[in-house]
């Protein structure tokens, strides 16, 4: 049987034969209505949504007195299970949507679920777990791709009840969805005229839906506030298992949304599709992916702020040239996203490992005018009380041009405002030539000045102020950092 495949660039790792419901053009079910693959909905390989006996959805509901033991409640006609639940048309109803090879038991639900029902106050919260697990099970990604449209109208039904019986208004309801899930709660608050109060697309899936018809995926109308959060943008070849598309009110590009520190490398990944194991290939990559739940999960109740800067694109963030809140103001990636003053694209950096989020620093390193020019690597790792903060590249890749003069700067994460920085190490790595080409180039670089910025507070850090530090090619330096500002220094003198 032919093989068509899911996605460009992952037709070895998800794959579907072909089969004559191919062709079939629509279909109707019981209570959720018809559905066809015309155009905008030939998105998902031509598939049409299974049925609902298939995907079997389950909907539990979680309150903060029976936070482990769920209610089950039906959309289908059985109102017996809503008049007779425990929701509470006076809170909010935090709605969690998993996506693709998940279900109601996959890891990161629990954790998520029981922050959300810490909430207090005006946030106080019950939690409803859709799992739609049969419907999303791999390899089978575009009949998955395909079910977000069921499910989202099932979910939109059961709100539909909920309102009518429970007195549940859709002012307090809040969809957040990964991957899958992001778009299956845009198509949710569909089925009751985009009404939803929030929806927070967690990597919302790229594959089968970026650039596609704003009907059959996740976008800022869908709600009245959208917030998306970016970590998987580009797996291989510039396609990720997340949209890179802005699509919310808020759009947070976390490390710049392509990948995430700490997780496998693409290397990795190809490697396990050549040796037949796409499975494990796909969970690999998944770290990536799943980090937007991770970090959602972390800022619901965390002190950590997880700030997030307006720029033009990451490249900027991280070299220093969006350190400010501009007039539309900044904004805090995940929760309290919706309290923030910032629209539009944000971006922050986090840590590696949880907890993620972080405090942002900003390294400032200069050359001295008098240096000859060379090319190569400048590495600055930074340290306090013996413990490595960062190993950074300043010139971000192996064979940049360094000039007399140059000025560097690098933004990172730190997970709490350290009370004392020790000293840098400063390493230049000058760039191998070719058959000698470009052996004129300087051996050596010059740093006149180094500084350390806290970007949330006024702390910094300077190396002494008259300091010339000369670095050879290969070869590391220590420059101690006190608490002063050289600049400040100089400006008094």
């Amino acid at each position: 049987m032919p093989i068509v495949p899911a996605m460009s660039t992952m037709d070895q790792a998800i794959q579907v034969p072909i089969s004559p419901k191919l062709f079939r053009k629509s279909i109707c079910y019981p209570v959720v209505g018809c559905y066809d693959n015309k155009e905008p909905y030939n998105n998902a390989a031509l598939e049409i949504p299974q049925s609902p006996e298939h995907i079997d959805t389950h909907f539990l509901l979680f309150t903060q007195e029976t936070p482990t033991t769920p209610e089950f409640l039906f959309y289908d006609g059985n109102d017996q299970s809503i008049r007779e639940s425990s929701v509470n048309s006076s809170r909010w109803l935090r709605i969690i949507v998993h996506g693709f090879v998940n279900n109601r038991s996959s890891i990161w639900i629990k954790p998520l679920q029981d922050e959300l029902l810490k909430l207090k106050d005006n946030e106080f919260s019950d939690v409803l777990v859709v799992d739609w697990g049969n419907g999303a099970k791999f390899p089978f990604y575009p009949n998955a791709a395909s079910n977000t449209r069921l499910v989202g109208k099932q979910i939109g039904l059961l709100l539909q009840k909920l309102n009518n019986i429970k007195g549940l208004s859709y002012d307090k309801v809040h969809c957040i969805g990964h991957s899958l899930g992001a778009h299956t709660c845009g198509l949710a608050s569909n089925t009751i005229n985009n009404q939803m109060a929030r929806i927070s697309g967690l990597d919302p899936a790229g594959p089968l839906f970026e650039g596609k018809d704003v009907v059959v995926r996740l976008d800022k109308n869908d709600a009245k506030f959208v917030d998306i959060i970016h970590s998987n943008t580009e797996l291989a070849l510039g396609v990720g298992l997340g949209s890179s598309e802005p699509s919310g009110h808020v759009d947070f590009y976390a490390n710049g949304g392509r990948y995430q520190p700490g997780c496998p490398s693409v290397n990795t990944l190809i490697g396990d599709i050549f040796v037949g194991q796409s499975q494990a290939a796909f969970e690999q990559t998944s770290c990536s992916h799943s980090r937007s739940h991770g970090y959602f999960t972390e800022s619901i109740n965390s002190e950590c702020p997880y700030n997030a800067f307006p720029c033009h694109d990451y490249e900027s963030f991280v070299n220093g040239k969006c350190v400010q809140c501009s007039t539309s103001g900044c904004a805090q990636m995940g929760f309290h996203s919706i309290y923030s003053l910032g629209r539009g694209n944000m971006y922050l950096t986090t840590k590696s490992s949880s907890p993620f989020c972080g405090h942002h620093y900003l390294i400032e390193l200069v050359l001295d005018r008098d240096m000859s020019a060379t090319h190569g690597e400048i590495l600055v790792s930074i340290h306090s009380n013996y413990e490595m903060l960062t190993n950074a590249s300043m010139t971000l890749k192996s064979d940049a041009d360094i000039k007399p003069g140059d000025v560097f700067h690098h933004v990172f994460s730190f997970n709490t405002n350290f009370d004392k920085v020790d000293y840098a190490i400063v390493h230049f790595n000058k760039a191998k030539t070719f058959l000698g080409i470009g052996s004129e180039k300087g051996h050596e670089i010059i740093v006149s000045s180094l500084r350390l910025k806290s970007i949330e507070d006024s702390a910094i850090y300077s190396a002494p102020c008259e300091a010339r530090t000369k670095i050879s090619t290969h070869t590391s330096e220590t420059i101690l950092l006190n608490r002063f500002d050289c600049h400040d220094s100089k400006a008094n003198n």
